[in-house]
């Protein structure tokens, strides 16, 4: 273990279970309308598979349609796979799988038992899969860098009985995705693992409110690139680990963790594990370490019972400075400076959910209609919930005011009319007399301006840029975006943020801001020679923590003299951990660029592939 920031205490986990009845209007693929039965009887295998390839390839990168799951058990004997065939192009894997049940409970998906092709723990096979496109027609293992907005939301995947090989989810997804609201189960001595992340490259993506029951695993992990957010996982009576990771980026937060194994292993040098405000805890007491691990692992209010020990650091780097730990919660360590730094403490700021509203059966559905006009007179109308479906057009900014509280996108697109620019504001949150609103599954094209005293949240979406200009709270979560600007009196709070190009500052904080997963994508310095893109500025009294980020740089390594630094903190308090992608240290003129004010403590970065953890002050 390279790195240690370490704290420990008690934390809560709450589950989020909806029944979900989208209106008929909506226009949602319902999987019976292809033949699935959905009885635990009839093979649904090919009925659910025919809905997808007749659907995710019609609009796919922006409006693709919710494939519906109503109540049921729906058996399945081989795998269902975001494809449109398995040959041709990319061997018919497309991105924007969108799988939605009606009820966690109530909608499963359950493998056979004794399945065929699924008995065997070296050959495991999955029951349920998203790819990536690739330009290769036998790009059947269905991993790379495409995999773009996929989504497993609101349903139960059983892998049965009898079938040790079997994979409950096999993901990966690029630049956002979820799996959210999912539980995963497999019977005693069935599920080789729940969620499999180990085809190229996982991430950035976002898998929260996950139940994991059983398995030889819960999650796998093993390329390097390019990271994922977890937030409200359970995970009881994994039989080998709850985790293996070899490489990957984890930034998790509220996990409840109980079982006879260890919680997390790890022997890989670039592997880095944020974990904030979980528990874990050995059910026979008689455990070792809950946490091994050979990288870099940063830690904050993590309670353990029944381990001998909560960290096993095999890297040798940081066996004394570890026991040391156990004692000085806030004790911050770094083998690569050989030094403590006394106990500096870090920002700890303030940590709120993000809101997630789910209507009621007994709750109206507003159809925002295609056009401008109509959506915004639907917001006008006093409706609190609102779906929209295909794409929209704003030919001027859309006013969110009134009692409106979720529109829930479906994966629609709202795009700048043309002629409109992309640095222009598509969307202000307005006041009004509901306290929050939420935006689900839409592409926005140009700003969302925050400038309202209400709390807004957006949840798996784009956008074009953010302004926080109000004195309300904002929350993020899994959102591929870039131009953030956080002003003086905003809170901020995200959860799986990837920013990426142009030629300014991707995030500019001056109020207070909250990070968990942040993935960065620019060049330090253009192909011509000119200032590249700043990842990260915290400035005019901001305070700003960010746990497990990202730093992947573009350019060319002939580059000699890098232009930009990574983060700077001038005149502001910033509390930072991340690791780069690979990329040489020195494509950045330096990692912290600081203001002249003192107390500044910087630990890191690593000589070869540079993480580091920074607590810097500058209150001039």
């Amino acid at each position: 273990m390279r790195l240690l920031l370490l704290a420990l205490c008690c934390c809560g986990l709450a589950a989020l279970d909806w029944e979900f009845t989208p209106p008929p209007a909506a226009e949602l693929i319902n999987v019976k309308d292809y033949g699935a039965v959905g009885d635990g009887v009839a093979d649904d295998t090919a009925a659910i598979g025919k809905a997808i390839a007749a659907n995710i390839d019609k609009s796919r990168y922006r409006a693709n349609r919710f494939i519906f799951l109503p109540r049921g058990t729906y058996k399945v004997t081989g795998p269902i796979e975001g494809r449109v065939a398995t040959d041709g192009w990319s061997a018919g894997w497309r991105s924007m799988l969108l799988l939605v049940g009606e009820s966690r409970s109530g909608t499963v998906i359950r493998l056979a038992d004794n399945a065929e092709g699924y008995g065997d723990t070296a050959k495991p096979k999955w029951v349920l899969a998203c790819g990536s496109e690739g330009d290769k027609k036998d790009n059947q293992a269905g991993g790379g860098n495409r995999a773009f907005r996929h989504a497993f939301l609101n349903l139960t995947v059983d892998v049965g009985a009898g079938n040790p090989g079997a994979i409950g989810i096999d993901f990966v997804s690029s630049n956002r995705g979820c799996i959210e609201g999912v539980t995963l189960r497999a019977a005693e001595g069935s599920g080789h693992t729940a969620i499999n992340l180990t085809r190229w490259w996982p991430g950035p993506a976002f898998i929260g409110d996950v139940r994991i029951e059983g398995f030889d695993c819960g999650f796998r992990l093993d390329h390097y690139q390019y990271g994922m957010t977890f937030e409200d996982i359970t995970m009881r009576g994994q039989r080998v680990a709850g985790i293996t990771n070899t490489n990957n980026m984890l930034s998790m937060r509220k996990v409840d963790f109980a079982g006879a194994v260890p919680f997390y292993k790890n022997g890989g040098g670039h592997s880095f594990l944020s974990l904030l405000d979980s528990t874990l805890t050995c059910t026979t007491g008689k455990g070792g370490a809950a946490i091994t691990s050979g990288g870099y692992v940063n830690l904050r209010r993590v309670t353990t019972s029944g381990f001998a020990t909560i960290i096993d650091d095999t890297s040798k780097a940081n066996k004394d400075l570890v026991a040391a730990a156990a004692d000085k919660p806030t004790l911050t360590v770094s083998h690569d400076l050989g030094t403590t730094f006394g106990e500096p403490k870090p920002l700890d700021l303030p940590i709120e959910d993000a809101p997630y509203l789910k209507p009621g059966k007994d709750d109206v559905w507003t159809d925002g209609g295609h056009t401008r006009e109509s959506l915004q007179a639907a917001i006008d109308s006093g409706a609190e919930w609102i779906f929209l479906r295909g794409s929209i057009e704003l030919d001027q900014p859309l006013i969110v005011r009134g009692k409106v509280r979720l529109i829930q996108g479906m994966s629609a697109h709202l795009k700048q009319a043309e002629g409109k620019k992309s640095g222009e504001v598509s969307v202000r949150i307005e006041d009004g007399p509901a306290t929050v609103v939420v935006f689900d599954q839409i592409y926005v094209d140009g700003i969302i301006e925050q400038a309202s005293s209400r709390t807004f949240a957006l949840r798996h979406g784009d956008l074009g840029g953010f302004h926080g200009t109000g004195s309300g709270k904002s929350f993020i979560v899994d959102v591929i975006g870039k131009g953030y600007v956080i002003g003086p009196k905003h809170h901020f709070w995200a959860r799986q943020l990837n920013a990426e190009f142009g030629n300014e500052p991707l995030f500019i904080n001056e109020g207070t801001a909250w990070i968990s997963g942040f993935k960065m994508e620019s060049s330090t310095r253009d192909a011509k020679g000119n200032t590249g893109t700043p990842c990260l500025v915290n400035r005019a009294g901001g305070k700003l923590e960010m746990f497990a980020g990202l730093l992947y740089s573009l350019g060319s390594k002939k580059e000699q003299s890098p232009s930009v630094p990574a983060f700077t903190n001038e005149k502001g308090r910033i509390s930072l951990s991340w690791r780069l992608n690979g990329i040489p240290a020195t494509w950045y003129s330096k990692f912290l660029q600081q203001g002249a004010g003192e107390g500044a403590v910087i630990i890191g970065p690593d000589k070869i592939h540079p993480p580091g953890c920074a607590l810097m002050t500058d209150e001039r």
